[in-house]
């Protein structure tokens, strides 16, 4: 019997015991894959001698996709609870990890506890079926979807579509599906609405403003987002009579709370950093502006234009002049989501896997847009092809890199961006136009520059009277912006081996560090370099 079911067993029979559903109308952002839903219940349900007429059947079978988070169940159980349907919901990562038999047991029971009209929804249906060695359930449980009796629709969800068992989406099984989109900035607006609709907030919440500094949330993340706000709210108002959310909790909130698409150690957070921020490189800063960032704040002004925006550019230079540096600041900027990665990190030995790697970083990149995808030491990753000794590895990187870049399906509100200091060694084909199309030469910092720098490291140093930083910068030939960063440091650290008491840093200090702290720019390479970028501004 299907007595014993409930939630601990990984299937949930029924609305009432199931999660509550939301009205259609609060689907913000997922009202045209609502009504389609909706339209196809309808006709399986109600019109099914319709359906037969025309010579087709009226067993419905749907996959939804989407995002983590996106509300993918949410959408199934708002759209049949209006269609008055039930649901039985079979959670499957709770009964693959069971023995073969009673994982089948688990989904026959759910189809026999299915009196139509209902809706059978598995959800993280990849968990179940997935495509990569299926295990021999899958067969069973195939079987037992495909018989499953009229009047009852079945829905599957999951997150990664291409993960899916592809026996599943057959025409006899799944024959339809709904692609759920991450909300843009006027959706994130309207959730935040509903879900701070019975929250008491202060007159000056600007929910717009919120939005914007939430690209790539999902609703899973506004609602932790509301969560987070609420406890700093209530740990800023302990003693208030009638304490409210305020714009200053929301907006503190972000410090904590990620998207779950950008919640794994290869994010890049920028500090609060921006290009106000970079002293001096102005044209640096000018190219970055608009290679990343007007494509993405300004995608009318293309269009209008006709012409399509760049899809990303190169930063090389020296190291430690602030290629990684100008990357923060300019996600700060434009308040992209940042996806960093080495290049090194992307390599794998075994066939196959350094190309998927190449795909799950852009289809998190796309699933986090407007998002920034940093590849730091892109010759490591993109280097000549068929010069490497690697098995061919590197070969198969590069091509999964360009299919990624220009392939069939375009990138939307991405931007690839890349860094390296022997710019040389790239492969060429990742350099035409369409790719990594624009190279900014990130140079040395001259003297004005190594001032800015100087003066930005010891913003929070106190410095002795008798220091002249714009002097200092002009006697620092060949140092780079790290090496000025580090010879403050070390000042630092020298006032303190005379006296841990030193309340300032002199100019004696300094130049005791000087000593300790050489310049690390080789000439040989920045003369390789300049020439490199010399070349470049003829072509």
């Amino acid at each position: 019997g299907v007595e014993g079911l409930g939630a601990d067993s990984g299937v949930v029979v029924g609305a009432a015991s199931a999660v509550p559903a939301v009205p259609v109308a609060d689907l913000v952002g997922q009202r045209d894959a609502a009504k389609r839903l909706a339209e196809w219940l309808d006709l399986s349900f109600t019109h099914p001698e319709l359906l037969a007429k025309l010579g087709t059947t009226s067993r419905l079978a749907a996959l939804v996709s989407g995002p983590e988070g996106v509300g993918k169940a949410t959408l199934v159980r708002a759209v049949a609870a209006a269609a008055g349907a039930a649901v039985v919901e079979v959670a499957a990562p709770s009964i693959a990890v069971l023995e073969a038999n009673a994982t089948a047991q688990r989904v026959a029971d759910a189809i026999a506890a299915a009196q139509a009209p209902a809706v059978l929804l598995v959800t993280d249906v990849e968990v179940l079926l997935p495509a990569s060695s299926p295990p021999p359930v899958a067969t069973v449980v195939l079987d037992a979807l495909l018989g499953r009796p009229d009047g009852v629709a079945l829905v599957v969800t999951t997150a990664h579509p291409e993960a899916v068992d592809p026996r599943l989406r057959v025409p006899e099984l799944v024959d339809r599906e709904l692609v759920l989109p991450l909300p843009d900035g006027e959706a994130r607006t309207d959730l935040l609405r509903v879900l701070l609709r019975d929250v008491p907030v202060e007159s000056d919440v600007d929910l717009g403003a919120v939005a914007d500094r939430t690209p790539g949330f999902v609703v899973a993340d506004l609602l932790a987002l509301r969560r987070e706000a609420a406890v700093r709210a209530a740990l800023r108002q302990r003693e208030a009579a009638e304490p409210r959310v305020g714009q200053v909790d929301l907006l503190g909130a972000l410090d904590t709370v990620r998207p779950i698409s950008m919640s794994t150690s290869d994010t890049l957070r920028t500090g609060g950093l921006t290009l106000a921020d970079v002293g001096d490189m102005v044209e640096v800063k000018q190219a970055l502006t608009e290679a990343a960032l007007w494509p993405l704040q300004y995608p009318d002004s293309f269009a209008r234009l006709g012409v399509a925006p760049p899809r990303g550019l190169l930063l090389y230079g020296p190291p430690g002049c602030g290629k990684t540096f100008l990357v923060r600041a300019l996600a700060g900027t434009g308040r992209l989501n940042v996806l960093s990665v080495k290049g090194a990190e992307l390599m794998d030995k075994f066939v196959g896997e350094s190309e998927r790697a190449v795909r799950e970083l852009f289809r998190r990149a796309a699933e986090a847009a407007p998002a920034l995808v940093f590849l730091d030491e892109v010759d490591a990753l993109a280097p000549r092809r068929g010069q490497s000794s690697d098995s061919g590895v590197a070969d198969r990187v590069v091509a999964a890199l360009l299919t990624e870049l220009d392939g069939v399906e375009p990138l939307r509100d991405v931007i690839v961006l890349g860094a390296t200091n022997r710019p040389e060694l790239i492969d060429p084909a990742l350099l035409r136009p369409g790719r990594l199309e624009r190279l900014v030469y990130v140079p040395p910092p001259d003297g004005e520059a190594r001032a800015e720098i100087l003066r930005a490291s010891s913003r929070n140093t106190p410095l002795a009277d008798d220091v002249d930083l714009a002097a200092l910068a002009e006697e620092l030939e060949g140092y780079s912006a790290a090496d000025c960063a580090a010879l403050v440091r070390e000042a630092a650290l020298t006032a303190m081996r005379e006296s841990l008491e030193a309340a300032e840093v002199t100019a004696a200090h300094l130049a005791t560090a000087r000593a300790a702290v050489r310049p690390s720019l080789d000439p040989a390479q920045l003369a390789s370099l300049a020439a490199y970028a010399e070349s470049r501004a003829r072509a």
